[in-house]
């Protein structure tokens, strides 16, 4: 072993005696603080009573419910604006990106101000614009509520819809509906499949058949039953309430992040090698048709790695809801929860493994689909002898 690999291995070897004497320094002061203030270490403080209420929950609780189970609200929350948000930013984002094609000088323009205007403010200042100025300033007091018939009332309060009461039969209407949705998913892969390979055979009547059977089905066994908002004195007896705090966390992160989702879309269909348009165009394919079988195949490629990081932007920020008071996990679990139990290093720690893995599993099902479509591809043209790129 000459001089060089050992003074290497000498100082890998006090690096990491260093980390490791840092790390026994902190976890004995650690150790050493809690036990002075009698709050000791473990995780038997999830199966004590909360004693606190949370304004929104999409399961049932209440104050003498367990910490445990406000970890299962606060993470149910989380999901619920992060798969709102990357919807409204994935369909925001896409057209923003079509409409920066666009030649129509006032379309295009309109896009640009957009996206140079709202990717320039910070995403807290978005939510609190919708909370603060929106919702508080903006909509009527509950007593001189907005009202569309009976349906729909906006207030400051939030927006009341009607809400939907589970029937005996409704597990069943689940089943049924799980397969019909696959079905019409299985045709539409299946449409794609005879596309490349030049057969064109019309089989969206099925997916409207399939459609329309669940709908009838739906209508006569009547699995939900809709229960109109009643606005009594001072709230609503019935109907369900989307809280101000959840939509100005979802709007807030629709719209702030799907200018980044434009300039990916725009960046990935002018990836696109001109030749397959001209191609395009030469076939007869009418604007739609192109974009629809040439270029949004080939930009895709490009286009879900670099959606997959606003993805996992949108997961993460939407813990800044914590500053208008929307109960997801880190307002729930790594806020009330560790004030009253003081078990910090606990608490934060499943907080910061819970979104490890919810951001891990993001990226592993945006991988599996990216690495879907390229080897869709290397089949495609494998079968034409033509190397792939």
């Amino acid at each position: 072993m000459n001089k060089t690999k050992i003074k290497n291995l000498t100082i890998q070897t006090a690096l990491i005696a260093a980390l490791l004497a840092m790390f026994v320094f902190f976890g004995f002061n650690y150790i050493k603080n809690i036990n002075q203030r009698n709050i000791g270490i473990g995780f038997g403080f999830l199966n004590e009573t909360a004693g606190f209420s949370i304004s929104q929950t999409l399961i049932s609780y209440t104050e003498a419910d367990t910490f445990g189970r406000t970890f299962v609200i606060g993470l149910l929350n989380t999901l619920l604006a992060s798969v709102i948000s990357i919807l409204l930013a994935t369909l925001l984002g896409f057209v923003l990106g079509l409409m920066r094609m666009s030649e129509n000088k006032l379309i295009n323009r309109t896009a640009l101000v957009y996206v140079e205007t709202l990717r320039n403010i910070p995403p807290l200042l978005h939510v609190l614009f919708w909370y603060q100025v929106v919702f508080l300033n903006v909509l009527p007091p509950f007593k001189q509520s907005f009202k569309l018939g009976e349906w729909l009332y906006i207030n400051v309060r939030g927006i009341t819809v009607p809400s939907f009461i589970p029937q005996d039969n409704a597990i069943t209407f689940h089943i049924l509906a799980f397969i019909a949705i696959c079905g019409i998913i299985y045709l539409s892969i299946v449409k794609k499949r005879m596309v490349l390979r030049g057969v064109h055979k019309t089989l969206w009547p099925w997916q409207v058949l399939i459609f329309a059977a669940m709908v009838a089905y739906a209508w006569i066994v009547k699995p939900y039953v809709m229960v109109l908002p009643q606005i009594t004195k001072f709230k609503f007896s019935s109907g369900m309430t989307i809280r101000p705090e959840l939509f100005s966390v979802v709007v807030a992160m629709g719209t702030y992040t799907s200018t980044y989702i434009s300039e990916i879309v725009r960046s990935s269909i002018m990836a696109v090698p001109k030749g397959q348009l001209e191609a395009g165009k030469s076939l007869g394919f009418s604007p739609y048709r192109r974009l629809q079988l040439i270029i949004i195949p080939q930009a895709m490629r490009t286009m879900i790695p670099p959606v997959t990081n606003q993805y996992l932007n949108i997961i993460k920020n939407t813990s800044l809801g914590m500053a208008v008071a929307y109960p997801d996990l880190t307002s729930v679990f790594a806020g009330t929860t560790l004030n009253q139990t003081g078990k910090a290093l606990e608490v934060m720690s499943i907080v910061m493994i819970t979104y490890l893995s919810i951001s891990l599993t993001t990226s592993l099902l945006m991988n599996w689909y990216n690495k879907s479509i390229i080897d869709r591809k290397g089949a495609m043209l494998a079968k034409e002898d033509i190397p792939v790129e």
